[in-house]
């Protein structure tokens, strides 16, 4: 079956996380990725050879020094026979190197160019450095999500602003892509990492703008409990009394039963401690399977391996094997969404070589082997 976004052809030159996230994500869905590197160094990512594979399977690369007039004139004639591009440099980093999108645009007015940054290209923070950390900072997401039981801040183990604003990315392209079917025209695109995990954050500033606070309390039946072989279990019942009578039933804490949500709320600590109490008696398995047959919302609190070996997870195919040009077997992730099991296949390219497909995508575009011998001499690619 033929992908959604086949046919299409994206420049990838944001590096590192969020830019690379939002072009494995188009490629899943069918669209032809090009990283664009700089020639002898390439993606900083590729220091860390696990990070980077994981999000650029199936992408073309090829390299091209920017920064060279001659280099820049590659990159003018290449960018007319494609429909994206997408970069991540810091604000008037691309006014300098003269790949804006008032240039590109007027060499292909039908390109869709999406620039991704922490704060966006105006602001008084625009061009300030940072990385994934501040924009969680300066969101209060750290403030409101990263806390321990003492106050004391936790260092975040998921970049969500870099992720994120992959995803936003990608939505926002395909978005801009409907509207240039229709008009012809095309779209530039901001995407600020920061105002991404705003919008993660709707809920808790929903309840903000309403009652003026943040605080939360959360139902006694959701947490994360304890079992007797000190395996942990996802308790995760929100509100509802009737997976709370069922919870209270399977594990005979019967003097428990009756209490509405918000008496489980105005009695969480109480609760929890009775909970965690009663959780010691067994081991994970031995509870997963007797609240599981009760239709109680519960399961194990996998590690990665355990993720990556989960019968559920395995039964639905997010995790697909291929093989690098040195022969080392890679495993990535999937497209999350399936749009019918003809479409699900395995990933069919590795992450690509620096440059390795420089040579080739210049021969699609017409250059001839001398003309691309001596851009090769004058160290433009």
């Amino acid at each position: 079956m033929e992908k959604p976004l086949c046919g299409l052809k994206v420049i990838e030159s944001a590096l590192q996380y969020p830019g690379p996230y939002c072009g494995m994500l188009l490629t899943q869905l069918g669209a032809e990725v090009t990283k664009l590197e700089t020639p002898g160094s390439g993606d900083p990512a590729r220091s860390f050879p696990g990070f980077f594979d994981s999000i650029n399977c199936n992408k073309k690369s090829i390299a091209l020094n920017l920064k060279t007039d001659e280099g820049k004139q590659v990159f003018y004639d290449l960018i007319k026979s494609y429909d994206v591009f997408m970069e991540g440099f810091r604000p008037g980093v691309v006014d300098r190197l003269g790949i804006s999108y008032e240039v590109l645009s007027k060499l292909n007015p039908g390109l869709i160019y999406c620039s991704i940054t922490g704060y966006g290209q105006n602001g008084p923070y625009h061009k300030l450095p940072g990385h994934d950390l501040n924009y969680q900072a300066v969101s209060g997401m750290l403030h409101c999500c990263f806390k321990d039981q003492h106050g004391r801040f936790i260092l975040p183990g998921i970049a969500i602003g870099d992720v994120t604003s992959g995803m936003f990315s990608a939505l926002s392209i395909v978005s801009a892509l409907n509207h240039r079917n229709k008009t012809g025209a095309g779209r530039y695109i901001d995407v600020s990492m920061t105002e991404g995990l705003i919008s993660v954050l709707s809920t808790h500033l929903g309840i903000l703008f309403q009652t003026g606070s943040t605080d939360r309390i959360r139902d006694a039946g959701y947490d994360i409990f304890k079992a007797a072989d000190n395996k942990h279990i996802a308790l995760g019942i929100a509100h509802e009394d009737w997976f709370w009578e069922k919870l209270c039933s399977a594990m005979e804490l019967h003097s428990l039963r009756g209490l509405n949500a918000l008496q489980r709320r105005q009695k969480r600590r109480e609760l929890i401690e009775q909970l965690q109490e009663a959780f010691l008696k067994k081991n994970q398995k031995e509870w997963l399977e007797l609240l599981s047959a009760a239709d109680v919302p519960v399961s194990a609190v996998n590690n990665l391996n355990e993720a990556v070996s989960d019968p559920q997870l395995t039964a639905r195919q997010i995790f697909q094997e291929t093989t690098s040009l040195s022969g080392k077997a890679l495993k990535c992730t999937n497209f999350p969404a399936h749009f019918s099991l003809e479409m699900r296949s395995t990933i069919q390219k590795p992450p690509p070589e620096l440059g390795e497909h420089t040579e080739i995508v210049l021969r699609e575009r017409g250059y001839t082997l001398q003309a691309i011998e001596k851009l090769k001499q004058n160290k433009i690619i």
